[in-house]
């Protein structure tokens, strides 16, 4: 039987664009961490493939939806210096952690990000301490990202 195929696996299970190098990958330094938001599901954090961040603009805030039950957005208003404090806590993780492990809050804040490596980026980040950044140009590259209440639990993180 041929077996050549199997080479490409990765690419097939891929979605998207993404290229196999920028899956994430373990390191020895990842770490499973158990949260109260997380019922009994783990999360794997790891050390962020991500270069520097050299600049950082908030350009956007959510607004507070006015159903009941909906969470206090105007509570959640992170400035530059928040966001970068939170990137440099926060750990990478995996895409299926991220949208099916975290509690997803409809508050955020986004804006755009410059790396030192001189790469335009876009950033997200919700109150619930999760994260994500797209780099512009070139192959479409993401990250998630998630940092721990004993990391980032100062405010405006929920």
């Amino acid at each position: 039987m041929n077996f050549k195929w199997l080479a490409f696996l990765p690419f097939i299970l891929t979605s998207g664009n993404i290229s196999l190098a920028q899956q994430m990958t373990i390191h020895d330094s990842c770490v499973k961490v158990l949260e109260e938001d997380f019922a009994d599901d783990r999360i794997t954090l790891c050390p962020s493939s991500l270069p520097p961040i050299k600049t950082i603009q908030v350009e956007r805030y959510s607004e507070s939806k006015k159903g009941i039950g909906e969470p206090d957005c105007n509570t959640f208003h992170p400035d530059a210096a928040t966001v970068r404090r939170y990137f440099s806590k926060a750990r990478q993780i995996s895409r299926w952690d991220w949208t099916h492990k975290l509690t997803m809050i409809s508050c955020s804040a986004s804006g755009s990000m410059t790396l030192e490596d001189g790469r335009k980026a876009r950033w997200g980040i919700r109150p619930s301490r999760a994260a994500l950044i797209r780099i512009d140009g070139g192959d479409y590259q993401e990250y998630f990202f998630f940092c721990s209440k004993a990391d980032c639990g100062f405010s405006p993180f929920w």
